[in-house]
């Protein structure tokens, strides 16, 4: 059997784009050598399933880059969707327990910093670009009053001072590793992880040479304290007082 390739005008591809659409058939376009797919129509409740569907739909050699999320996927998408060193990852919804979590730090950490006019605190879902091959949503940062020009409209440009990510047993190894990696490589002074089922916070600072150092950490009971929010200090119990077993 032969196979034909139909060429279409670009005029042609876009009569054809919506009927086969409707029709629920799976419409591929070409960008150099990778057969790529449409973007997603512009709604925000896709599923997670649904998404990772549509991403099975690239190659599985796909270098993802930022500029992918864009061009791709809604902007109001629901689900996140990140790349840590090229590669994409999509996150279900966060759980009651992270919520719980992100909820009481962001407001003591956020009364801290408004209290002594120090910066900002932007909570997730906020896409910080540290470059084209990495594009992560940390669940909550800190920007100090030096360093407003990294933040624009839709996206923070740039390494913040402070990232916090609040992890749940749903989280991968690979995901935690590779984060870790990416925020220590693009320069985030301290870098917050919080172990939801340990009950565990661990605070590490870089140090001189650009590498991670345990600067405070606790588990269960007893107090963390910040580097860069200086005089900053937290007893760990009131962030897993609401945890559901």
């Amino acid at each position: 059997m032969n196979n034909y390739q139909l060429e279409l005008t670009e005029e042609q591809e876009k009569l054809l784009i919506p009927l086969l659409e409707a029709l629920k058939i799976d419409f591929k376009k070409q960008e150099g050598n990778e057969k790529l797919p449409l973007p997603l129509a512009q709604k925000s409740d896709y599923t997670s399933e649904e998404i990772e569907e549509y991403a099975a739909l690239f190659p599985k050699n796909h270098t993802w880059k930022s500029a992918d999320i864009e061009a791709y996927f809604p902007q109001d998408l629901k689900v996140s969707v990140q790349i840590i060193q090229n590669q994409l990852f999509i996150m279900a919804s966060p759980n009651v327990n992270h919520q719980f979590i992100s909820e009481e730090l962001g407001f003591q950490m956020g009364t801290f910093v408004r209290q002594h006019k120090a910066g900002k605190i932007i909570y997730a879902p906020i896409d910080v670009q540290f470059d084209e091959d990495n594009l992560l949503q940390p669940d909550i940062i800190f920007i100090a009053v030096s360093r407003y020009h990294i933040i624009e409209n839709k996206k923070v440009q740039e390494a913040p001072n402070l990232v916090v990510e609040i992890w749940s047993p749903s989280n991968q190894k690979k995901e935690r590793e590779m984060k870790y990696k990416t925020y220590e490589n693009q320069g985030v002074t301290e870098y917050w992880q919080i172990f939801s089922k340990k009950q565990e916070v661990k605070i590490e600072v870089l140090d001189e040479e650009g590498k991670y150092q345990l600067f405070s950490e606790a588990k269960k009971t007893g107090r963390v304290k910040s580097n860069v929010l200086d005089g900053f200090e937290i007893e760990i119990q009131t962030l897993f007082e609401e945890i559901k077993k």
